[in-house]
């Protein structure tokens, strides 16, 4: 798409945008503090690689790495504007982010209905066995614990 301009520089992504973005895609489930929402870019700011995705001056997706730049790099966050989807913006972003650190290994967290996008972009089911604790922010898991 020749309208979109990608960014690899900039990690300090205006919040108004990053969460209207993350609201537009449903990625936000429960209501937020004044505090969450006043912190959204931090794990941008704080992520080794961010690439965002512009048309004219609206953010219309974003990805975020936490990588040691060699051996593992893990998308965190990978979100387009329904309104730009299926426009290759999202295969534009992985693509760019697998160049950044092409002999990385590359995991994803990802919800069940995104699973095959990502194995039709070179994914494939991680063989070993992969734990988590839940965030404090997260509160689906905050009854179990």
């Amino acid at each position: 798409m020749t309208d979109i301009v990608y960014n690899e520089e900039k990690k300090d992504l205006p919040i108004d945008q990053l969460h209207s973005l993350f609201m537009s895609a449903g990625w936000i489930r429960e209501p937020e503090t004044e505090e969450m929402i006043s912190h959204f870019n931090l794990p941008f700011i704080n992520s080794t690689l961010v690439i965002s995705a512009w048309h004219e001056d609206k953010l219309v997706g974003v990805v975020r790495v936490l990588s040691d730049k060699i051996i593992r790099s893990a998308i965190h966050d990978l979100v387009v504007d329904p309104e730009f989807q299926c426009r290759g913006i999202a295969k534009e972003l992985l693509t760019r982010c697998v160049q950044t650190y092409p002999k990385s290994e590359w995991i994803v967290q990802t919800n069940a209905e995104n699973v095959e996008y990502f194995l039709k972009n070179g994914f494939i089911r991680y063989p070993r066995n992969v734990l988590f604790r839940p965030s404090a922010w997260d509160q689906e898991y905050e009854m179990s614990m």
